[in-house]
């Protein structure tokens, strides 16, 4: 013997059209919960950027060089240059919400902000 599984219906219609009524509303708030929280994942989350350190410092080190310095003024320059480079990283890291990487680090798709952190740190140095 055999048996069949039977489903459950409601006979009367206005339940049918409720629990439709019902699924929709559930299915409809799931898709508006995914939405919302894609949205707030695309903005919220950090983007990378690219920084090459090496090429600034380097262009530091070499103009650095080029001026006759004491050993105290050469100290007295690379910790400007120390706190201009750590403060102009900190900033575009804030004001851009990124993630900023050395340029080694990246293989494809990063965009280059060295030249912007370059001019940052830059300003920084003439103010000081």
């Amino acid at each position: 013997m055999t048996t069949t599984p039977t489903i459950i219906t409601p006979k009367n219609p206005r339940s049918r059209q409720r629990m439709l009524l019902i699924a929709a509303g559930v299915v409809g708030l799931l898709l508006a919960n995914g939405l919302i929280s894609y949205g707030i994942t695309r903005v919220t989350a950090p983007r990378a950027v690219a920084f090459d350190m090496k090429r600034t410092v380097d262009a530091f080190f070499d103009s650095a060089s080029q001026k006759k310095l004491s050993e105290e003024q050469t100290k007295a320059l690379s910790n400007r240059f120390n706190t201009a480079l750590e403060g102009s990283l900190l900033t575009y890291q804030q004001r851009h919400h990124v993630l900023i990487l050395v340029s080694p680090a990246v293989v494809l798709g990063a965009p280059d902000v060295t030249r912007d952190i370059q001019q940052d740190i830059a300003r920084r140095m003439r103010e000081e």
